[in-house]
């Protein structure tokens, strides 16, 4: 509904959204959801692909949060079962809650807006935040972090890759599972099977990622008994983050099976 006058702030206020002329009178502006500063009916077009592109990144932020999420806590269920009492520190958790949060949340806010949302149909106003295919996302890289990580810690190749020792080994497990979060915050950014759709206009995404992956790496040198890191030969933690990023393979095939764009 749009309106600029005192007889129109009741359908305003009535419809699902109400647009407001910015020249109307007050009445009608208090009574709209959104106000059109320049009474162009062309701006409606605009504030509707803003809001779904917002929207959007809403759900790309939950799909990452709920996968790094579960994935630590799965590991943290099955890390005394695997042998090893605390796969990651307190310290080490709140760098990845760091990541989870703040810096997650500043990559996904700078998503450009994309023509195709247009084509999307208008969703009621019950229809839930977290869809199936979220939920299909969240799970299929929950299961397939959480085996890998898993697998890192039980497998006796891995931890003999290491020389043996706790410290490097550990070192190399809290590496994988930083990485492995990064990669799967690619795939979470992307509903269809192309991971670079639209990813040169978000230039923070990018920043943020890159920063991720500095820090981490620096955290595995100078992080010392703090972080519980020591340091790894280049040619070994090349070999982890391979090993992380198979998590985005794993995700295209959850796609294709699922009928991925």
């Amino acid at each position: 509904m749009t309106g600029d006058g005192i007889n129109d702030a009741p359908a305003l206020r009535l419809a699902d959204v109400g647009f407001a002329m910015g020249s109307g009178t007050r009445v009608a502006k208090e009574a709209g959801d959104i106000l059109i500063l320049d009474d162009n009916i062309a701006s409606i077009g605009r504030a509707i692909l803003y809001g779904r592109t917002v929207f959007r990144s809403i759900q790309r932020f939950i799909v990452f949060q709920l996968t790094m999420n579960l994935t630590a806590v799965g590991i943290s269920i099955l890390g005394p079962f695997l042998g090893v009492e605390t796969p990651v520190t307190v310290i080490q958790m709140l760098w990845i809650n760091i990541i989870m949060d703040t810096l997650a949340g500043l990559a996904y806010a700078g998503e450009p807006p994309m023509d195709r949302y247009l084509e999307e149909p208008p969703k009621p106003r019950e229809a839930p935040v977290l869809t199936g295919d979220m939920l299909r996302q969240v799970g299929g890289l929950t299961l397939y972090m959480t085996g890998l990580c898993a697998a890192f810690l039980k497998i006796p190749f891995f931890r003999n890759r290491f020389g043996g020792d706790d410290g490097p080994f550990l070192t190399a497990f809290f590496a994988l599972f930083v990485f492995a979060g990064l990669f799967s915050a690619f795939c979470a950014r992307c509903e269809g099977m192309n991971l670079l759709r639209g990813l040169g206009k978000n230039r923070s995404f990018l920043a943020v990622m890159a920063l991720c992956a500095v820090v981490q790496v620096l955290l595995l040198y100078v992080g010392g008994p703090v972080f519980r890191t020591q340091s790894l030969p280049p040619r070994l933690l090349l070999e982890v983050m391979l090993l992380s990023a198979t998590v985005i393979p794993a995700d295209l095939l959850r796609k294709l099976s699922f009928g991925g764009k």
